[in-house]
């Protein structure tokens, strides 16, 4: 068949035995795995944060939190800065009064991979460092040359780096308009997405903003009279002790600038919300991104895409807004993913300490269904605070599991109630065909791990080995870097997109993957979980299919590529309207002996 791939390569996989699952109340309430049957072998995680290099500290305040800007912790992204084809890291910092007061304030991290399981730090060299109240990051294109460059998000001027493409990066936020607005007071911002909301082929930027912090009258320490409470202990006072703070949402003028449009696309809001996440997703499948942000103490918010360059909010008769209940979220994470392969994306969201956590089927038409309690998901992490989160295959069968980083939010109330850990733990849950989803955080290793107060948590494949590596930011510690051992055993295949008319790289692209007759939908992405973000990458897990029967590649542009017959156990890249190939950044994996394949048919 003309522009399909010859033959099918030999990959390898192995064919899983079958799973015997057991319902049952688990050591936290939930779910798992029975380990007492041996009918499976998962992938185990390996921590290799030392050995990796990861050796630095991400501060958050000082021991104990006085004030909530020492409470929300940081993020990190992952990027591949110099084109080598492996993800390097890049660490949000935040600060402390002690060390500022030392004169030793933390700074970001700009960490390169060496190809062989290892990380070093190149912040000097790359011009970068830069110290602050720093929150979280986002990566993105913005000017179309073919690097990665990164936005980070503060507590006062936000920070726009391009990549030179020689190693080094430049700050250039002043001249592109993007250090945020000029109030009165200290803004606060803290999630921030790249997207191309318009199609032009630019990349817009949306960020969002905390809360209103006022420096002439500071809320109460824990140790001064009249502090703020939980369970009786003296805390940081928390954020619904604060008003919201508007998003704000900047247009690419394709020149380098970008211009604040938050108003002129209908999103200035009467009653802003408490801002954490963000994310630019196709919910409807229209070529459109609709913006889905996520708030601390209320409603979170929907705003559909009407394809003239403004929005409509959707939040409450989407469902989106608050649960199945009617219930108001606190809510950190958010995460975007077909989990039920439908072809729809679904929501998942992770929720503040006895809130739960909630996961969204989308029904088509931005409609959203709670499917929490029928997915088992009803006590999962109750009594704990959800923060980084992500839709992701681990084991390559075909269905996307679920990762949640949990993390108290007060030192203080441990000393009175010692259950009340500020150290929580990770889960990692299996995806049972779209129906529910089993915590198998014993057998594959992260039960075991130390337990953090976790917060951000990013996710790429670290050693192009196929299979998704985990790293979690952990607050007043050291990250978290997991390997994946083993989700290679069965197959899949990675896609990078580079956009012609579309963005150059290809952010909100669809990518449709057919294989046995269930077609399942993909988007790339780089934003999402808390305050992050992943490798830009589409990761397909393939089962034991040799093959991709039919590809589809929908770009923001419009234009529609096919490719038939693709070889798994492959990186590839897609290139608007020419071809898809392998990918030649990824030197040593796996490759089909097949190169510039062109679409079988393109347009719309």
């Amino acid at each position: 068949m003309r522009g399909g791939f010859k033959g099918i390569l030999l990959t390898g996989g192995c064919v899983f035995a079958a799973i015997t699952l057991v319902t049952r109340e688990a050591r936290r309430g939930f779910a798992s795995l029975d380990k007492s049957e041996n009918a499976v072998s998962l992938p185990t995680f390996t921590d290799i944060t030392r050995q990796a290099g990861l050796t630095m500290k991400i501060i958050c305040g000082d021991k104990e939190s006085e004030y909530l800007t020492e409470v929300n912790g940081e993020g990190a992204c992952f990027l591949d800065y110099n084109k080598d084809g492996y993800q390097d890291i890049y660490l949000v910092n935040g600060s402390s009064r002690k060390l500022e007061a030392e004169g030793k304030p933390p700074h970001d991290y700009l960490l390169r991979n060496n190809g062989d399981g290892t990380f070093t730090d190149v912040t000097r060299q790359a011009h970068l460092g830069d110290a602050g109240w720093h929150s979280g990051c986002a990566v993105g294109d913005y000017n179309n040359d073919g690097y990665p460059d990164i936005y980070v998000t503060s507590l006062g001027p936000n920070k726009l780096y391009r990549n030179n493409g020689d190693g080094t990066f430049t700050d250039v936020t002043q001249a592109a308009g993007v250090a945020g607005p000029h109030w009165a007071f200290p803004k606060w911002s803290m999630g921030a997405a790249f997207g191309d909301y318009d199609n032009d082929g630019y990349l817009d930027l949306y960020v969002t903003n905390f809360v209103k912090l006022d420096p002439l009258h500071p809320a109460p320490r824990p140790d001064q009279p009249h502090p703020c409470v939980f369970k009786d202990v003296p805390i940081a006072c928390p954020p619904d002790d604060f008003e919201g703070e508007q998003a704000t949402l900047y247009h690419n003028n394709r020149d380098g600038t970008f211009t604040d449009v938050t108003q002129a696309a209908g999103l200035i809001r009467k009653e802003p919300g408490r801002g954490f996440g963000v994310v630019f997703a196709d919910f409807a499948n229209r070529g459109l991104q609709d913006i889905y942000q996520v708030n601390d103490v209320g409603p979170d918010f929907l705003y559909v895409n009407n394809g003239d360059g403004t929005f409509k909010d959707e939040s409450f008769d989407s469902g989106l807004a608050v649960d199945g209940f009617g219930n108001n979220h606190g809510t950190m994470g958010v995460t975007v993913g077909d989990y039920n392969n439908d072809g729809l994306l679904d929501v998942f969201v992770a929720n503040w300490i006895r809130h739960g956590n909630t996961l969204y089927a989308n029904q088509g038409g931005h409609l959203f269904e709670d499917t929490t309690e029928a997915a088992g998901l009803s006590h999962l992490g109750y009594n704990y605070c959800g923060w980084g989160t992500k839709f992701f295959d681990f084991d390559n069968d075909g269905w996307l599991d679920l990762w949640i980083t949990f993390g108290h939010t007060n030192e203080q109330v441990q000393k009175v109630y010692p259950e009340e850990s500020f150290a929580e733990p990770n889960y990692l849950l299996r995806n049972i065909e779209g129906k529910k989803f089993v915590d198998v955080s014993g057998p594959t290793g992260i039960e075991k791990l130390p337990k953090y107060s976790g917060r951000g948590a990013a996710f790429a494949d670290i050693d192009n080995d196929g299979d998704i590596d985990i790293l979690v930011i952990n607050k007043n510690d050291y990250p978290l870097l997991l390997r994946n051992d083993g989700g290679n055993r069965r197959n899949w295949l990675t896609i990078r997109t580079e956009g012609v008319k579309s963005n150059r790289s290809g952010i909100g692209t669809r990518i449709a993957v057919t294989s046995g007759g269930v077609r399942r939908v993909f988007e790339v992405r780089s934003s999402e979980s808390y305050l992050s973000g992943n490798d830009v990458r589409v990761h397909v897990g393939m089962g034991d299919s040799r093959q991709a029967d039919l590809i589809e590649i929908h770009w923001s542009s419009g234009q529609v590529d096919r490719y038939s017959n693709v070889p798994v156990n492959a990186f590839y890249l897609a290139r608007e309207g020419e071809w898809l190939k392998p990918d030649p950044l990824v030197k040593n994996a796996i490759r089909p002996a097949v190169f510039g394949i062109r679409p079988e048919r393109s347009g719309n």
